[in-house]
């Protein structure tokens, strides 16, 4: 095959991954993610970053582009997110901003998660 062709074959799943710009912290946490057009759902986060953060749940609205608020308590403030990729009960989204220093409550998820 030459080179211009490797190009366009799909990468293998871990090479994707490296391409990350941080490490995601392993983690199995309770959340809500909110629609911006009224959807609910009772999530569970599997990993999370300061950017970003991937769940698992029965949110079948979702969809990649979509705009999200996700909240670890009721009451809590929510991080604003963009869905990036669905796939079956799964979801990566990327926070519109970073998680903020001041956020004890998803920075403790990132220091106390399961690290891989």
């Amino acid at each position: 095959m030459n080179a211009s062709l490797a190009r366009l074959m799909p990468s293998p799943a871990r090479a994707r991954d490296d391409r990350r710009r941080e490490h995601r912290h392993v983690t199995c946490y309770d959340a809500t993610l909110e629609s911006a057009r009224g959807g609910s759902a009772s999530v569970q986060l599997a990993d999370v970053s300061s950017h970003g953060c991937s769940v698992r749940g029965d949110a079948d609205w979702l969809r990649p582009g979509a705009f999200v608020s996700i909240r670890l308590e009721t009451g809590a403030p929510a991080l604003q997110a963009i869905v990036r990729w669905v796939r079956g009960d799964a979801a990566g989204m990327e926070f519109l901003r970073p998680v903020p220093a001041e956020r004890l409550d998803w920075l403790d998820l990132m220091d106390f998660g399961f690290e891989t």
